[in-house]
């Protein structure tokens, strides 16, 4: 459905400018990931407890996501060793599965030719279909989403229009990115190393350091009242001779 709203044959051609065309639900879905995850990446993990918590016209807040969804959603990141980028193929061919009334599927570059409504009249194409050929194709439909009821899953038909071909906005971004990722971490744990060693070391010495000062204060004070004594001593034992 959303392909064909989208579909640059369902768009008005008022201006050679400028086409008018319906707007498109899952941009609106995909700026929410963005506002959530502020990074063009994240993990399968952080991705699925958005999509729990993110309601459509078609779905309620607080769903719970497929076994086949969260298997897509793991295939997607160990496809990006772990970080899926949000910007490519594979997560716009995820969100479609998600969220299948509101994104459409992205197919491989290529692999179609979508025409406006003036290129398809132009090329002689039909532009009307009687009603019987409009009920076959939607007899059709009805068939293989009750066969996938049948199945107790929606396995059968994501894998029918499930690929692993990937097409990003940015590949030089994403890859320094992970690089830049890769290189924090590194000096992340090195930061770590150093600061528990410090911190081991200082209370290693601490309680050492304050020992011998317990210890020095303990032998100073018996050496300051012999001195003391010591010194009245004489002065007494000087004081009898004189008298």
């Amino acid at each position: 459905i959303p392909n064909y709203l989208n579909a640059p044959s369902n768009c008005m051609e008022p201006s050679a400018y400028y086409g008018v065309c319906c707007i498109d639900e899952c941009e609106e879905l995909l700026g929410h990931v963005e506002r959530e995850l502020e990074a063009p990446s994240a993990t399968p993990s952080e991705i699925a407890k958005i999509f729990v918590n993110l309601p459509t016209a078609s779905l309620a807040a607080g769903r719970e996501l497929s076994a086949t969804l969260l298997r897509r959603l793991e295939e997607v990141g160990n496809h990006h060793n772990g970080r899926i980028p949000i910007h490519g193929r594979l997560f716009a061919q995820w969100m479609h599965h998600a969220y299948p009334r509101e994104c459409p599927y992205p197919h491989v570059s290529g692999s179609i030719q979508p025409k406006m409504a003036t290129e398809w009249m132009g090329s002689g194409q039909a532009t009307t279909a009687v009603k019987q050929e409009m009920q076959l194709h939607i007899e059709a439909g009805r068939r293989l989403q009750a066969q996938s009821y049948k199945n107790g899953s929606d396995e059968e038909l994501g894998s029918a229009l499930w690929s692993m071909e990937e097409e990003l906005v940015d590949a030089h971004a994403h890859s320094l990115e992970l690089a830049r990722r890769d290189k924090q971490g590194a000096w992340r744990t090195m930061m770590y190393a150093v600061f528990f060693g410090t911190a081991g070391a200082a209370l290693v010495f601490s309680p050492a350091k304050a020992l011998r000062r317990t210890v020095g204060a303990q032998e100073l004070i018996p050496i300051k009242s012999f001195t003391r004594w010591a010194r009245t001593s004489l002065k007494h034992t000087m004081n009898m001779h004189v008298v």
